[in-house]
């Protein structure tokens, strides 16, 4: 060999060393941008005040404390006369009760129960997990109702974002050991973890995210070690096989945050998909003719949950 090729084969070994070194470190890293997001700031009082905001005079909240595995949930309950049945808001990545609770206005004929996954909005320490845990609080919730003396077939699940995927892997949790819901209300589920941190990172780096990959194996995998979950069983996709829980899709053309591609994925399991064309991430809804509840309406008439 050359001495010429002698140093750009140094080289060239100098550079997939520092490559692969750089990508061990900044998987090392990676784990706080998924087990630590921020949740909006909210003042003393403020949360109950915009739920009071939300409701009518013929309506009131209560709120409960439910246990989920380790996690305590403050769950808030609107009361309405009447209601056919009751809905669980889910809300997205980085957000918290009161940022899924406007849905309640397009859902006027049920009762609606929401929270902000693992407590968090008492203890902001505690890590997100994409559903790894967030699916026990959502079967906590359902027990819960049961327990209040709402069956199954009265209860729905709506959920945006990370919320829709968590919907999908409780309700593989829940079927099993009891059987179906009414129906589930879910706009641009996330495929699985490894997709939903590739898509994050996409959005960060652009193209060069590719060369991310081996940094995002080593960060899924160490997030798992830390918040003692499997990433491999987050996987809302898989979670949709066999479903019998009568489920809604509702997706963006072009959403890069959760692509159709992937919920597509899931609607091969699932095949109630409306995709709205040049609809960005949880555009869909306000772009379509009557609206997120001109969507909804028709399915939960179907479910007997319409007033």
């Amino acid at each position: 060999m050359s001495p010429v090729n002698r140093s750009l084969l140094r080289a060239g070994l100098a550079l997939l060393m520092l490559y692969l070194a750089v990508s061990v470190f900044a998987g090392w890293c990676l784990p706080g941008l998924l087990l630590h997001a921020p949740l909006p700031s909210r003042r003393r009082g403020e949360v109950e005040t915009r739920l009071a905001a939300l409701s009518t005079v013929r309506e009131h909240w209560t709120v409960h404390p439910v246990s989920a595995g380790t996690a305590r949930l403050r769950v808030h309950w609107l009361h309405r006369p009447g209601a056919k049945g009751a809905a669980i808001l889910l809300h997205g990545f980085g957000d918290d009760a009161l940022g899924a609770a406007p849905r309640l206005q397009d859902l006027p004929g049920l009762d609606v129960l929401c929270f902000t996954f693992r407590g968090r909005d008492a203890d902001p320490s505690l890590p997100t997990t994409l559903g790894g845990h967030e699916r026990e609080d959502v079967v906590a919730v359902v027990h819960f109702l049961e327990g209040a003396g709402w069956p199954r077939p009265r209860q729905v699940l709506v959920g945006s974002s990370q919320g829709a995927g968590v919907a999908l892997l409780a309700l593989a949790d829940l079927e099993p050991e009891g059987g179906p819901l009414a129906g589930a209300l879910l706009e641009s589920p996330f495929m699985d973890l490894r997709d939903a941190a590739r898509q994050y990172l996409r959005g960060t780096l652009g193209p060069i995210e590719v060369l991310a990959r081996p940094a995002e194996r080593v960060g899924i995998w160490r997030a798992g070690r830390i918040a003692r979950f499997d990433p491999e069983g987050v996987s809302p996709l898989r979670a949709s096989r066999g479903l019998r829980t009568p489920v809604a899709l509702l997706a963006g053309e072009a959403d890069r945050v959760t692509p159709l591609a992937g919920v597509q994925a899931i609607a091969r399991n699932l095949p109630d998909l409306t995709v709205v064309p040049g609809a960005a991430h949880l555009e869909a809804g306000s772009r379509l003719s009557g609206g997120w509840k001109g969507w909804a309406d028709p399915r939960l008439r179907r479910w007997g949950l319409s007033p």
